[in-house]
């Protein structure tokens, strides 16, 4: 089985890339007059719906320019970079089930995504233009959301991919005693947060992502055996009986026990 194996396990990441590159493409292709159409309208107005009163982007050009470019760097340039990052170092491990749980619940996130894509269309917030939001990252260069736009369609909004695929890395990173654990999920909460202060996502484009994040992870770690389950559990708490251990032994030399 491709699960059973790390070539099977990127074969089948691979392969929702793949799908996920053909399912974009299709659905670019059918809005050839205008990119949003007057059912993507009807999404916007739904999820608007959902946030508070006090959200406005009236003033969403005069973002400073620190801000501007700081979350857009975050967003198109150090979501992949951290991502890879933790998908090498669990690849790296002797251990499959890292790897494994990594990989299923990219997976799941995509399956549980897709539907929502299909039939709950949603156009990204600055696309819509009763937000009053602009494309903050264009202000820099149009050339990043037309970089990734082969990989995210405007209408495939609702839930966000980039909050889901970042809880996901996070969650697994303390799951599995990652290191630089802390430093991963500082990163991952400025990518989340530059999805809305760019002006691309929702309030409920973000918590829905949150929660299929979750969710992928939960389905992922379901699918792990217990055997696998124990052995990992043990070989995370090692690191920290090394560290007692070596701490007694040190107060010992050093006569720090009275007896």
């Amino acid at each position: 089985m491709l699960t059973n194996t790390k070539p099977g396990l990127l074969l089948l990441l691979l392969l929702v890339f793949a799908v996920n590159l053909a399912e974009t493409s299709w659905e670019t292709s059918l809005h050839t007059d205008s990119p949003v159409s007057a059912a993507d309208y009807k999404g916007a107005y739904a999820v608007q719906q959902f946030e508070p009163a006090f959200i406005n982007f009236e003033f969403h050009d005069k973002t400073a320019e620190w801000a501007m470019y700081a979350y857009s760097l975050s967003y198109f340039f150090l979501f992949p970079v951290v991502a890879f990052g933790v998908l090498i170092a669990l690849a790296c491990r002797t251990e499959l089930a890292p790897f494994r749980v990594l990989c299923l619940a990219v997976t799941a996130d995509y399956l549980m995504s897709l539907p929502w894509f299909l039939l709950f269309p949603v156009p990204e917030r600055w696309a819509y233009p009763d937000s009053s939001a602009i494309l903050l990252s264009d202000q820099w260069s149009s050339t990043l959301i037309n970089a990734i736009r082969p990989l995210s369609a405007i209408n495939n909004s609702f839930p966000s991919t980039h909050v889901s695929l970042t809880v996901i890395v996070i969650f697994v990173c303390w799951l599995f005693h990652v290191r630089l654990r802390s430093t991963v999920t500082a990163l991952g909460m400025t990518v989340i947060i530059a999805t809305f202060v760019l002006g691309i996502h929702w309030l409920a484009d973000i918590v829905a992502g949150v929660a299929v994040g979750t969710l992928s992870v939960a389905v992922a770690w379901r699918f792990t055996d217990t055997s696998e389950r124990m052995e990992l559990a043990l070989e995370c708490e090692l690191p920290a009986i090394r560290r007692r251990a070596r701490t007694v032994r040190q107060l010992a030399e050093t006569g720090g026990f009275r007896f």
